[in-house]
């Protein structure tokens, strides 16, 4: 299958010229940044879901305000009045 001139590949050979403590090295480095942002994510975000509820509450003070209509009473409205006096049903 190979002629004799060729050099069969080798997956030993291949194994051998790895630089295995740049590969570790590099490890080491990106699992200490990933240390050190997985605090950093924990803590900032509360603080980026409260800066969407400030927003919605700005928008909502700033809107113009649509309920006074409803909550007042009209003149037309028949009120009750109370009093503290007993009441005897016979």
């Amino acid at each position: 299958m190979y002629p004799n001139n060729y050099i069969k590949p080798n997956l030993f050979n291949s194994i051998k010229n790895i630089g295995w403590s740049g590969i570790l090295d590099g490890t080491q480095k990106t699992l200490g940044v990933i240390n050190q942002a997985i605090p950093i994510v924990y803590q900032v975000k509360p603080i980026i879901s409260n800066v969407k509820s400030m927003f919605r509450i700005a928008n909502a003070v700033n809107q113009p305000d649509r309920t006074n209509n409803l909550t007042q009473p009209s003149s037309s409205s028949t009120t009750k009045t109370y009093s503290n006096n007993p009441v005897f049903y016979l």
